[in-house]
């Protein structure tokens, strides 16, 4: 059936949105973990039939790439065909994978406007968000995941409620495709046998649509396994260790899922407060939330009292709104939405190593289409419509924000690979680093090399060469040594805000080993790298950035 005007207008208003927001983050250089699929993208355009044959850098060693890789590779065969054409340029790059953001629009959009009778601004409150917009720039496996994600779960509600086959097993197709993206795709598995048995489809069929959405992941697996990988082995292990850990490392990670679930979607802890009348579960709430961030409690030696109210406040808002999408069912939307939310929850808290704002922001549709559904039910479309615009100028003004810091973030790494580039490996000298993300990626373009641990390590370092450094991106420190020179570079940023923290903030946007909040209140440097010039031999105490 065609689309009717009013939603053709909206898809376009939805993809014009994602590509004008989208369009300074192209320019962005290589970041976080980036280089990762990017190197095995490298090696698919050398030998596309052994994409992990070869050795790559993590933890101070150089170790084989299939013991190293715990994802799916299909990204990364889309990623090698961008790099064939862009001949690795960032923007060109980039902007080849585009699509994957507009296909995630659209079928978001498409999603909401299954529920909603005015789904456009709860949409674009989603894709203004400061987790959404900052991390499905990225060249990563979550950008396919996401794309497919959503697809897969549109699909889901056009087989089960328009009782449209073809659209069933598409579903199963697209999850399929998302969880070899990444394996956290297996989120989608919840939700989509919940929403099909409440609307009573047939158990066989359901265990068909989880035999047809499985198996492909399973032969990945299992091919992995016989090439000599240990995919499966690292994500046991990932998930057995979170099933260990100790008391503060479990508040550390609960705080987290309440933060990150407030602070990636911004209106996800303001919205509660003002749709949700208070009741005496509010109090008891905030009790309970305050109780989590008591002191005794914090896995960091301190924390800041900015970065505990920040926490609270967004913990509370965020467990307000969680509180009410599962508890009240009167929605049309709600056995999506609270199964959903469950297997993203589930996904985070069980199994994944760390809470990551890249696959927390699953967590904010259901949360942001839930409440909208309880506005339209409540609320004057007068209303609702003011409401809206001021949380999407909000979210908005906060990720642009927080876009700039990252990008500051990014080119710095560069800028200061250039700098060694200038100063040190074009005049002949040996440089050698112990740094990972972008800025391993840039430094070893400028010709450092990687401080193998497992091998010669730091004595490879010879009077007249240098080594380099990095406060957050460090992979092992060096070992003290008579010294002929330490420089160090540090990085700042004007604007008061950080997605990670190295000094006194919590801020862990890219991962909650940083910190338990997605950002930071902070005017902490941005980075701090130290290039050190050795004479002397190798003692004992670490070195490490100030």
């Amino acid at each position: 059936m065609a689309a009717s005007p009013p939603l053709r207008r909206d898809l376009l208003v939805v993809l014009g949105f994602t590509l004008a927001a989208s369009a300074p983050l192209l320019f962005k250089p290589f970041h976080i973990d980036e280089p990762f699929f990017l190197a095995i993208a490298g090696r698919i355009l050398q030998d596309p039939l052994h994409p992990l044959d070869k050795l790559y850098a993590t933890g101070g060693r150089l170790i084989p790439m299939r013991q190293a890789c715990d994802t799916p590779l299909l990204f990364c065969y889309v990623l090698a065909a961008a790099l064939k054409v862009s001949g690795g340029v960032e923007w060109l790059t980039r902007l080849l994978l585009l699509p994957f953001d507009g296909l995630s629009a659209a079928a978001l959009y498409l999603i909401a406007a299954r529920f909603l009778k005015r789904p456009l601004w709860p949409a674009l409150v989603c894709l203004a968000a400061p987790g959404w917009l900052l991390n499905f720039s990225h060249l990563m496996g979550e950008k396919a995941l996401c794309a497919f994600a959503l697809w897969s779960l549109y699909a889901l509600i056009r087989g089960v409620d328009d009782g449209d086959a073809r659209w069933y097993w598409s579903a199963a197709a697209f999850c399929a495709l998302a969880t070899l993206s990444k394996y956290a795709g297996v989120f989608l598995l919840v939700p989509a046998v919940s929403y099909s048995l409440a609307r009573r489809v047939p158990a066989r069929r359901v265990a068909a649509w989880l035999a047809l959405a499985c198996a492909p992941v399973a032969l990945t697996l299992l091919l992995d396994r016989a090439a000599g990988g240990s995919a499966a082995g690292v994500i046991w292990r990932e998930t057995a260790g979170t099933s260990t850990l100790a008391l503060r490392m479990w508040v550390h990670k609960s705080r987290a899922l309440l933060c990150f679930a407030g602070g990636c979607g911004l209106v996800t802890a303001v919205w509660p407060l003002a749709i949700y009348p208070p009741r005496r579960s509010l109090l008891a709430l905030s009790a309970a939330t305050a109780l989590l961030f008591l002191p005794p409690l914090d896995l960091a030696p301190v924390v800041r009292p900015l970065d505990r109210g920040t926490g609270w406040l967004l913990a509370c808002g965020a467990g307000w709104g969680i509180w009410n999408l599962l508890s009240d069912r009167r929605g049309k939307g709600w056995p999506l939405w609270s199964s959903w939310f469950a297997g993203v929850a589930l996904l985070l808290g069980l199994v994944y190593w760390s809470v990551l704002a890249r696959l927390e922001i699953f967590l904010v549709p259901p949360l942001v289409f839930g409440m909208a559904e309880r506005i339209e039910a409540s609320w004057t479309p007068a209303r609702a419509a003011r409401f809206y615009r001021t949380s999407f100028a909000l979210c908005l003004a906060v990720t642009a924000a927080l876009g700039a810091v990252d990008f500051h973030f990014a080119a710095a790494q560069k800028d200061f690979a250039d700098k060694i580039r200038n100063e040190y490996t074009s005049r002949g000298r040996r440089v050698w680093h112990a740094t990972h993300w972008g800025l391993a990626y840039y430094l070893e373009r400028a010709g450092a090399e990687y401080v193998d641990l497992g091998a010669e390590g730091w004595k490879a370092v010879a009077p007249g060469d240098a080594a380099v450094i990095a406060r957050l991106s460090a992979d092992a420190s060096m070992p003290a040594r008579q010294l002929a020179n330490v420089t160090t570079v540090t990085v700042d940023e004007p604007i008061p805000l950080r997605l990670l923290s190295g000094w006194t903030g919590e801020a862990g946007f890219y991962s909650s080993a940083f910190g338990f909040l997605p950002f930071s209140i902070s005017r902490e440097p941005l980075e701090e790298f130290t290039i050190i010039e050795p004479v002397g031999s190798a003692a004992q105490l670490p070195i490490k950035p100030r």
